[in-house]
Parts: structure tokens; C-alpha cells; sequence
């Protein structure tokens, strides 16, 4: 029955928390609720921390960031798919090439998302081994 005994633990004089912030010689957390933490030695990249500055920021400009990757990403696998022809693809409904190039990226984009309605196939090597090669790259 020793884990019911309570015991009294031993109390640092100093641990770097306190209620006092003048006795460790600032506070840890700004009132803002921001660290308050200078990171010395490391490299640029590894200084931002990408995961906290998209927690951090407007909800309107996290969204309008997911909504330009996402059409980037499209656009550069849409112009890989252009590239290859247009006839490597079934099921494209052919005109201008504004419109050639709004059904490769349409085709991208359902292949990104996984939803693949079906209308559109890859035919031979090249545009196949791209729509292999798009899921892995995509994420």
C-alpha cells in the first residue's frame, strides 16, 4: 500500500518557473503568449518553426496560402501533362489550347483530390509514369 502514502515532494530553490519573474531573471512566456526565447546557433530555416506561424496567422490568409499551393501544384502538373500532348490523355474533349489546357489541369486536379471521375485517362508511357509519380510528389 505504498503508491496510497503521500509524499511530500523537495522543492527546487530555482527551477526557471516561478511566480516571481525577477528571481529567474525574466519571464518565459511574454504576455502575449508568445515565447520568450532568443535561439542562438541555429540555422535560418530551423529558426521558424512553419507549423507555428501557419497556427499563428488570420484564418483568411491561411486559407488564401492552402488555395495558392494548391493551384500551383495543378498548374506545374498541368503543364507537365500539356507538355507530354494532349493525346496521351483519353476522354479530352479537344478545342483551343486555353481550353486543352483547362481540361489537363481539371484532370490534375481531380487526380490530386483522388476523386478521378473517370472521363479522363492517361494513354502510353509518359503521361502514366506522371500520374504514377503525382501522388508522391503532391505530398
Amino acid at each position: 500500500m505504498a503508491f496510497l502514502k503521500k509524499t511530500k515532494l523537495k522543492q527546487e530553490e530555482n527551477t526557471g518557473f516561478s511566480n516571481n519573474s525577477t528571481s529567474t531573471g525574466g519571464r518565459f512566456i511574454n504576455r502575449d503568449g508568445k515565447p520568450n526565447v532568443i535561439k542562438r546557433g541555429v540555422g535560418l530555416l530551423n529558426r521558424y518553426s512553419w507549423y507555428h506561424t501557419l497556427l499563428e496567422m488570420k484564418r483568411s490568409k491561411f486559407l488564401l496560402i492552402l488555395l495558392a499551393i494548391y493551384i500551383g501544384i495543378n498548374l506545374v502538373f498541368a503543364g507537365i501533362y500539356y507538355l507530354i500532348g494532349i493525346d496521351h490523355l483519353a476522354g479530352i474533349n479537344s478545342g483551343s489550347d486555353l481550353k486543352n489546357f483547362s481540361e489537363v489541369f481539371f484532370f490534375s486536379a481531380q487526380t490530386f483530390t483522388t476523386v478521378g471521375y473517370g472521363r479522363i485517362s492517361p494513354v502510353g508511357f509518359a503521361a502514366s509514369t506522371v500520374s504514377t509519380l503525382k501522388p508522391f510528389l503532391d505530398y
